[in-house]
């Protein structure tokens, strides 16, 4: 289960008249008129060599939001996504993640590493995040593994600024395994961080946000995830005062 909630903004009246400086800023903050389809990058990578990439294109949904889906298969493994991204250059709040299926169609355990990432448009000094994951494996006629993979997080979520990627959380971290029964589905418990989210204190937004999986899945299993990232740009200390004056000078007419 993902948990979320998202918050859409405000508009200008013609009759007020504001410096340009506050204008600027109000601009950067709620972001521009224009749609910024985001970019969105999936990839995948098997222990048995093979990998597969995609780059799909943005489908317009609610406001802001937009929908991607993609299936990428190579010798040993098949996977599907059907993701949401917003755009981030008309709201401070960018939500990422959605369902993500990998069947393993080898004949023995693999690790997998699957990237996907959103561009963003930067604003905002710091931000507040949130995120989760869960999932259901099924298992083959010998059983079912998902499990960590030498110590390291299942899921991590990141931001990346200037060609970087900064690590926000970690879940479901190692030791992790869940195991199911032959030709039987296990539940892969929920985990989450920043709740209600967004709430835990991060980095500024970046140029784009990420979710990267690493896990072991047993031959001819199947995984099924549900995720979602948040970030919520909080406005730098000056953008926040020159929305106050704005608002002082409104009340000030108003009085005249």
């Amino acid at each position: 289960m993902v948990w979320f909630s998202i918050d859409l903004p405000l508009m200008e009246r013609p009759e007020m008249k504001f410096c340009l400086s506050s204008i600027l800023v109000v601009t950067a903050l709620v972001g521009s008129a224009n749609a910024g389809i985001p970019v969105v990058q999936i990839s995948v990578a098997g222990s048995s060599g093979s990998a597969a990439t995609a780059t799909p294109v943005g489908s317009p949904g609610d406001p802001f939001q937009y929908s991607y889906n993609s299936t990428l298969s190579a010798a040993g493994f098949l996977s599907n996504f059907t993701l949401t991204a917003t755009d981030t250059t008309g709201s401070d709040r960018a939500i990422f993640g959605g369902l993500i299926t990998l069947i393993n169609a080898s004949a023995s355990v693999q690790t997998f590493t699957i990237d996907i990432s959103a561009s963003t448009f930067a604003h905002g000094s710091s931000s507040l995040t949130g995120g989760s994951v869960s999932g259901v494996l099924t298992g083959n006629s010998d059983g079912g593994l998902f499990a960590s993979s030498k110590g390291n997080p299942i899921w991590t979520a990141y931001v990346r600024a200037n060609s970087m990627n900064y690590n926000i959380a970690s879940l479901l971290n190692a030791p992790f395994p869940v195991t199911s029964g032959a030709d039987n589905v296990a539940s892969i418990p929920g985990d989450a961080f920043g709740q209600p989210i967004p709430t835990q204190p991060a980095m500024a937004m970046g140029d784009a946000m990420g979710i990267r999986l690493l896990f072991q899945l047993g031959a001819g299993d199947r995984v099924d995830l549900t995720t979602a990232f948040v970030l919520e740009a909080v406005p730098a200390p000056g953008a926040v005062a020159a929305f106050a004056l704005v608002g002082l000078s409104q009340r000030r007419r108003r009085r005249d």
